[in-house]
């Protein structure tokens, strides 16, 4: 039989993951476990930069002995422009199965996986090898660089087999029956492909809303823009579409992007039926600026739509109109002890009073969050009450400050978390289940999480306030929201990770979330994954049997990205087995002493001083 490729699902649990994270970290130049201290963002390990010369995966005779590295070799091949990727594939196979491998229709689909062993190679017969891959289908990596979910009737764990032997004649080895798909390993990914982010407009034209995209490194540097502008016009990724507005209707791509070092040239062809007002074009120079110009806001942007005179926009003035560029490079920090919310030392701001709260609300508090928005400042705090725990919310404005209970009572809530665009909305989790709040209402609504069933554990809200990350069952999801009326969870997208039973998440960048969970080793960890669960990487030491139960993440600024540099990414905070953590304190431990405005003489008297603070939180 030619096709020897099977594809079953696998019942086993997860087994053992090569881990990457010391490579990667190591290839960005900074250790595993760094001792500086870090106040905001630091660089996201394993990011390929693209600022020098392309990047293309080994040829099939880079290998010649070890069976192992031709596979992996083979695993990296469609690693190129998506027009060169059947051929790409092809050297690698046998000629008389290479008719086997097609140009896919419509468009050239890869399979990226995630192996979840080495390759297993048994002897066959002389002179040939049987290779089995057991892994994880990630997703489907599509021309325009968006990596979409399987479809439904796809198992998300999988085995492809083929053989590799030679053939006479010819040098080196070569692949016999091979898979029917075009596999592209996570490794792959990681290194031949650069993770570019391009932006779409949320439906109500408030909030630039992110979508992640892989750009391959062999692109030259000269085409990249382009690309980037093709992938823009293709549209937002499936997950996202119904939350925001694609490009509008009849523009299309009118030559090359250049870049003549101080000005960014984009030029538009539009149909006669395009509408392109001022405030159209505004938003377009935008949306063009963020998704092409590789975070250099000092440069300007010339927009020409055909037919029509250059426009000219000042980077500076594009960059003030995604939200997201006001995320502070060091964030205010704060911590709740013996019931009441304290600033911590290592905040922003030290040494300020605690924002909006005043001393008769800031009793007997769980967890809490705040946020800036449209001039005001937001507090949210989970209280005991005599009958559980209650929501307590209230604003500082130019009006004053209010507070409000919430009319409900939960036997747990979880940390509060905000929605920007606008910011007097946010979301908890509370006995399992999603709820709204909005200030000045005192009332919390239920959200429904369509397609998904179980318990809700954990959600963060990302910088945009139109997405968000869930933990519904142990699995993590990403979903965009519907913000008209209220607040609505449109249908989740499931992120696949080599993590089980996680618990807790929160975002770190635009495109990247945190996530407490078990590795295959059976081992409590933190890792960062990005949003279609494709490149994930350890960010903390092992924590053991470690319970993780509070999480909060600040994302990185977009805007302070350094262009060609590894990804930024931001702080991170975390309760394990009770304790209190930093990621970036050169102690990790948040400790007594870092809590402003306690007396640390008059707790050790009471013999309080060995209560250590909980629900560490940023001002987002």
């Amino acid at each position: 039989m030619r096709h020897r490729w099977r594809s079953r699902l696998l019942a086993t649990p997860l087994l053992a993951v090569p881990v990457v994270a010391a490579v990667l970290l190591a290839g960005c130049g900074i250790p595993e476990y760094t001792e500086v201290r870090v106040d905001g963002q630091g660089p996201a390990p394993g990011l390929p930069t693209g600022s020098g010369g392309t990047q293309t995966p080994a040829s099939r005779l880079d290998e010649r002995n070890n069976t192992e590295s031709f596979v992996e070799n083979f695993l990296q091949a469609p690693a190129v422009e998506a027009e060169r990727a059947v051929e790409q594939v092809r050297e690698f196979v046998a000629p008389v199965h290479r008719d086997d491998i097609r140009v896919p229709n419509p468009e050239v689909v890869l399979t990226v996986v995630r192996l979840r062993e080495r390759p297993q190679i048994t002897r066959a017969e002389a002179g040939v090898e049987e290779v089995a891959l057991t892994v994880q289908q990630v997703g489907l990596l599509r021309p325009n660089g968006a990596l979409e979910p399987l479809p439904a009737q796809e198992p998300e764990f999988t085995e492809y087999t083929f053989r590799v032997g030679s053939v006479v004649g010819e040098q080196g080895k070569f692949i016999f029956d091979p898979p029917s798909v075009l596999l592209l390993s996570e490794d792959a990914l990681k290194s031949f492909y650069l993770q570019r982010t391009i932006y779409f407009w949320d439906t109500s034209q408030r909030a630039l809303v992110p979508d992640l995209r892989y750009l391959p490194a062999a692109v030259p540097a000269e085409r990249r823009r382009t690309v980037l502008l093709e992938a823009l016009i293709s549209g937002p990724s499936n997950w996202l579409a119904s939350a925001v507005q694609a490009l509008p209707s009849g523009l299309r791509a009118g030559g090359n992007v250049p870049d003549t070092g101080d000005q960014l040239k984009v030029t538009l062809v539009a149909d006669a039926a395009a509408s392109t007002d001022e405030r159209q074009l505004d938003r377009l120079a935008a949306q063009l600026m963020w998704s092409l110009g590789q975070g250099n806001f000092s440069n300007d942007l010339e927009l020409t739509i055909q037919g029509q005179n250059p426009k000219v926009f000042r980077g500076a003035d594009l960059r003030a109109m995604n939200a997201s560029e006001a995320l502070a490079e060091t964030p205010e920090r704060f911590a709740v002890y013996q019931g009441e919310v304290h600033r911590l030392s290592s905040s922003a701001r030290s040494g300020e009073p605690v924002p909006v709260l005043t001393e008769e609300v800031n009793r007997d508090v769980v967890a809490a969050g705040f946020t800036r928005a449209g001039g005001g400042t937001y507090a949210a705090l989970v209280v005991r009450s005599g009958d559980g725990q209650r929501l307590v919310t209230g604003a500082a404005t130019g009006a004053g400050t209010s507070f409000d209970t919430s009319t409900r009572a939960f036997g747990a809530i979880g940390r509060p978390v905000w929605l920007k665009t606008p910011g007097d909305v946010g979301l908890i989790v509370a006995d399992g289940g999603l709820y709204s709040f909005r200030v000045g209402t005192g009332a919390v609504e239920p959200v429904t999480i369509p397609g998904v069933d179980g318990a809700v554990q954990s959600v963060g809200v990302a910088p945009d306030g139109h997405r968000i990350a869930l933990v519904v069952g142990g699995q993590l999801y990403v979903a965009a929201l519907g913000r008209d009326d209220k607040v609505e969870v449109l249908p989740p997208r499931a992120v696949p990770t080599s993590l089980s039973e996680i618990t807790q998440v929160d975002w770190v960048a635009e495109t990247l979330v945190v996530v407490a969970g078990t590795n295959p080793d059976g081992r409590v960890t933190l890792y960062d994954v990005t949003v279609d669960g494709a490149i994930e990487t350890r960010s903390l030491r092992d924590l053991g049997g470690a319970s993780v139960t509070h999480l909060a993440g600040y994302p990185a600024n977009p805007a302070n990205q350094v262009p060609g540099a590894p990804a930024s990414v931001g702080a991170r905070m975390y309760v394990a087995n009770g304790i209190p953590y930093d990621i970036f304190e050169p102690s990790e431990q948040i400790r007594l002493e870092e809590v402003e405005g306690v007396d640390l003489a008059a707790a050790a008297e009471s013999g309080t001083d060995d209560v250590a603070p909980s629900a560490p939180f940023f001002l987002y």
